[in-house]
């Protein structure tokens, strides 16, 4: 995985595997956590209904701290993220986190 600035608060992490590669890019907020995510996504919820990369993404809130880490107990995702015609189709509420084989 490679990690690149993009501007002054958008970092783009680039996985590589099997000769495929996917760029997400992660805006963090004030205090350093990941508050935004957004990728290409091959899809065809479009008007024209073709296959092709589009705009995918979401919001992530509502952290909290789970065996020593903060992650989001929230998140909202859809087609077309940043875009007038977003729509957020998955939405989550998380009631627990945990982690297999914890604590050590």
């Amino acid at each position: 995985m490679d990690w690149t600035a993009i501007d002054d608060r958008t970092a783009r992490a680039t996985v590589r595997h099997d000769g495929l590669e996917q760029a997400v890019d992660v805006i963090p907020g004030p205090e350093g956590r990941p508050v935004e995510v957004r990728f290409q996504r091959w899809r065809n919820a479009n008007p024209d209904r073709p296959h092709r990369l589009q705009p995918f993404g979401g919001d992530l809130s509502d952290f909290r701290k789970v065996q020593g880490d903060r992650l989001p107990f929230r998140v909202e995702t859809g087609n077309m993220f940043g875009a007038d015609d977003h729509f957020p189709f998955f939405l989550a509420g998380v009631s627990a986190i945990r982690f297999p084989g914890w604590p050590p």
